[in-house]
């Protein structure tokens, strides 16, 4: 009785470890093929390849202006209100 419980966790074990294998093996595959995709992708044969992977897209540059706006107001708002914080300060203590 206890060599027939004891043989369906073998049998179990095996299973899953076959199934993890083969995950495994897989993954290292994919990982090994993309990155000679994106190798010679990157190293290319000169047909911009490069510079598409560096080039940015219209909507990026959009959002990318817009945050830099963004920031250029906090650091105006950040000295105004500073400003105000001074002249507070400085009329409480006269």
């Amino acid at each position: 009785m206890r060599i027939t419980t004891y043989w369906k966790i073998v049998i179990l074990r095996l299973v899953d470890s076959l199934a993890l294998y083969l995950q495994t093996s897989l993954s290292n595959l994919l990982c090994k093929e993309m990155e000679e995709v994106i190798v010679k992708e990157f190293v290319g044969s000169g047909n911009g390849s490069l510079e598409r992977l560096l080039f940015e897209s219209p909507d990026v540059a959009r959002k990318r202006a817009k945050l830099n706006d963004s920031v250029n107001l906090l650091k105006d708002s950040k000295l105004v209100l500073s400003n105000a914080m001074n002249r507070i300060e400085n009329a409480v203590r006269e």
